[in-house]
This record gives structure tokens, C-alpha cells and sequence, in this order.
């Protein structure tokens, strides 16, 4: 659904720059450009479920008193030392709590209505109310930024050595970035904070700080014409995320922002399933600051500085006299700890190309020309990896805390990835028609034009 106030996506885009001859047939080109995309589209919850600022006490009243019976204790203290109707050794968990209830709208009736949970957004049934369910709805709030240095030397030249009548150079070097409130700008998207949207602005999943071309066209004796072209564009970016428990009460753990997104239990398109934005970092914070040299020291500064400490839906029962911090930490209710990445972490990878093609021209008379040719793409073979959509993933496993088992490391993410690159990762045909840096092809063709 969308609001009714539409406004169409606009761009606007500057550029300045100067051209000079440097000699005859060598040109060289400088720009600046600045490109602006606004009223692109942000899908937000209007009813905010999940949100940890539209608390129910009633419905958080009754999850705990279901949850304390269920036990067999009479309070939440007794409950963490001993919880003998749930637990045959041990004392209850956070997710005990939120199977009762004490949990967000999404988690406990999966976007419907639900009266019966702590966090079921604006409309949650208190008081005789009535209870909506999540309401996702598309407004033209989106926007995105390029800023780029272009450069481009041009050269043409006739006959520049014996055997060659023509011959025709261009390279050209991009230094850009590009800055957006999404992974793909192009798509409908979901903020990554329904209650600050604006909150996380930074390098776009197609974003590459530099690109490097080069391409060539040569007329050789007896009809042959050859050509070359390479690209070689440095890595995208990955944007690391805390993972989701996979358990009830996940927004009192990575649901760092407090707004229902980051619990992992949100059906929305851009971190339903990914848990929250790790706190001190931004959109595509890994390659652009942080890589697999220093992504520790990032870690480390959020093991040290968030983790233990409530989430802002743990703060919210704080508030309301539920819970005593100490209390939620001892139920696994807190930011976890975040596992350390292995010493030699990959990082996201260049993609390098070269192409080579050579053709022979034959015309038959004035009207038919044979064109057979033979081209070599990725000729050198190189194995590239983490194309758009398919880098490394920024899922950062977890350390274990109560009613949270430790996440083992996950090869192709962020924190699990020592050296070398899963194959899962590395550029295929796919349909054949983006295939760019793919595994090396030769091609044979045959152009008939009259």
C-alpha cells in the first residue's frame, strides 16, 4: 500500500568539467558530477508494531503472570533461579516470557491483530481498543546521492606503426561514492528504522570507490580488426548486521533500534530476517572503514560498549517497573556479544575483467559483407567473487548469554570467513546476459549484413 500523497522520483544531476587537447587526436576529459535522487519509495509500519514506545501493560502484565504459573514460582527472581514447570534444570529465559506474550506483534501473531502482546504497536488493543496488526505502507521519502571524479583520455591515431592502419584508445577512472537509505535504490524498500528513517544513510549496495577502464580498437592488414576491453572496479559493500536469535523475545536481543524491525521476526523486505544494524557502524559500513583487518577492533568497540546493556524494548519494561535491569540480564534479555572475526577475514573482492576479440572482414561485391570473429571473454581467467546482491553476508554470528545457544561461524559472512572466498560467492553465467567477470568463454560469431 502507499499513502495518497504521491510524488514521483525525481533525479537531478550537475556536472562541470573541461576538456583540453593535449595533441592532435589525444583528448582528456575532467568532470565533476553530483547526482540527487529524492521521493524514492520507503515501505514503514504506520502502526509501528514492535515499536518499544507504545508499550501494553496489560497484555505484559499477563505474560509474565502466565509465564511465572507456568513455572511454578510466584516471582520473576525465583523464576531465574528455578523454573521447574518449563525447564527440568535451570531457571527461565527471556524467551519464555515472550512465548506468553511478552514479545512484539510480529513474533507472537505474525503481523495480525494481536491484543495479546506487549509490543503490538499504536492500535494493540489496550483498554478496550481495537487491535490492528502491522500496516506497511510505501511513502516517497527516499533518497539517494552520487558524487563522482571522472576522468577519460582519448586517442586516435592513423598508421602509428608499420602493419597497423588504425588504432584507437580510451581509459577512463571513476572516483565515486554513492550514498542511499537502501541497498538498491531501483526497488521498493523498507527502512532500516520504521521509527527514525532517515537514521542509516550510506554506501549503496552498487556503490565502488573506483572504476577503471580501458578499451581499444586496432585495424590490422588483410581485413583483421581487433579490440580489447577491461574493466577492473574495486569491491562492493556489505552491511553488518547483528543475527537474529531465530527464538521469541529477539527484539530485547539484536533489536537494537527499538522501532520492531530488527527482531527478526518483521516480514519486511530489507532486514525482516537480519536482525539490526550493528550499533557504530552505518549502510555498507564493511569495505568502507572496516574490513577484514580491523573488523575486530569494530566488534570489540561494540562487545565493549552495547552489549549486556538493555535494548530499547528492555528499557521500556525498565520504565514501567516490570523488570530491573539486572533481571533482564540474567534472562538473555540484553544486546549479545558479537563473535570475533578469524585473523585472516576475507574481504569483499575487485572485480577484474579483460576481454580480447578479433574479426575478419570479407565484402562480397557492394552489398553483402562477411563478418567471422572469435572473441575471448575474462581471458586471463580471473575469479571473481561477490557480485551485486551475492557478497559476503554482513550476518554476524553471536556469542551464547541465557536462552541463547552460541551461533557457530558461518563461512561467507562477515565474522566467519577465513581467507579464501566460498565458491557460493563467486561470479557465475547465471542467465548469461549479466555475466560479467564470469569464468572465461570463448565465443565464436559469424555477422552476415546486406
Amino acid at each position: 500500500m502507499s499513502v495518497d500523497v504521491h510524488k514521483s522520483p525525481r533525479s537531478v544531476q550537475m556536472n562541470i568539467g573541461i576538456q583540453r587537447e593535449l595533441r592532435p587526436g589525444m583528448v582528456l576529459t575532467a568532470d565533476y558530477l553530483r547526482n540527487i535522487s529524492t521521493h524514492t519509495l520507503l515501505a514503514l509500519d504506520t502502526n509501528h508494531v514492535g515499536d518499544a514506545r507504545f508499550l501494553n501493560m496489560g497484555a505484559a502484565t499477563n505474560a509474565i503472570a502466565a509465564t511465572l504459573t507456568a513455572c511454578g514460582v510466584a516471582t520473576i527472581d525465583a523464576a531465574i533461579v528455578n523454573c521447574p514447570g518449563l525447564h527440568s534444570t535451570g531457571g527461565a529465559t527471556i524467551v519464555d516470557f515472550a512465548a506468553n506474550g511478552l514479545d512484539s506483534g510480529y513474533s507472537l501473531c505474525g503481523g495480525g491483530p494481536c491484543p495479546d502482546a506487549a509490543f503490538g504497536g499504536i492500535a494493540n488493543g489496550a483498554n478496550g481498543t481495537t487491535a490492528l496488526g502491522g500496516n506497511q505502507m510505501l511513502f516517497p521519502i527516499g533518497r539517494s546521492v552520487l558524487n563522482a571524479l571522472q576522468l577519460s583520455l582519448r586517442q586516435a591515431v592513423h598508421n602509428p606503426i608499420k602493419g597497423i592502419r588504425y588504432f584507437n584508445l580510451q581509459v577512463s577512472y571513476q572516483l565515486s561514492r554513492y550514498d542511499s537509505q537502501a541497498a538498491d535504490g531501483d526497488f521498493i524498500n523498507s527502512a532500516w528504522n520504521y521509527a527514525n528513517p532517515s537514521q542509516y544513510f550510506g554506501p549503496n549496495g552498487l556503490d565502488r570507490t573506483h572504476q577503471i577502464s580501458f578499451g581499444g580498437i586496432m585495424d590490422l592488414p588483410m581485413h583483421f580488426r581487433g579490440s580489447v576491453i577491461g574493466h577492473f572496479y574495486s569491491a562492493l559493500p556489505t552491511t553488518l548486521t547483528l543475527a537474529p536469535t531465530g527464538f521469541p523475545g529477539g527484539m530485547f536481543v539484536p533489536g537494537v533500534n527499538g522501532d520492531g524491525t530488527g527482531d527478526g521476526y518483521a516480514p519486511n523486505g530489507a532486514n525482516g530476517t537480519l536482525g539490526s544494524i550493528l550499533p557504530g557502524t552505518n549502510l555498507g559500513s564493511y569495505g568502507r572503514g572496516i574490513d577484514g583487518s580491523n573488523i575486530n577492533s569494530a566488534i570489540s568497540r561494540y562487545n565493549q560498549t552495547f552489549a549486556g546493556n538493555p535494548t530499547p524494548a528492555g528499557q521500556a519494561l525498565i520504565n514501567a517497573g516490570l523488570f530491573t535491569a539486572s533481571q533482564l540480564k540474567q534472562l538473555g534479555g540484553v544486546m549479545p556479544l558479537v563473535n570475533q572475526a578469524p585473523g585472516n577475514q576475507a574481504n569483499n573482492a575487485w572485480l577484474r575483467d579483460l576481454d580480447l576479440s578479433l574479426n575478419w572482414t570479407y565484402k562480397i561485391k557492394e552489398r553483402v559483407e562477411i563478418q567471422p570473429g572469435v572473441s575471448f571473454f575474462n581471458l586471463m581467467n580471473f575469479a571473481n567473487f561477490d557480485p551485486p546482491k551475492n557478497t559476503l553476508s554482513g550476518v554476524l554470528s553471536l556469542a551464547g548469554q541465557p536462552g541463547l545457544s552460541a551461533q557457530a561461524p558461518v563461512i561467507g559472512t562477515a565474522n566467519g570467513t577465513p581467507g579464501r572466498q566460498p565458491d557460493s560467492l563467486r561470479v557465475g553465467l547465471g542467465s548469461g546476459v549479466f555475466g560479467l567477470g564470469s569464468p572465461r568463454v570463448l565465443e565464436f560469431g559469424l555477422k552476415i549484413s546486406f
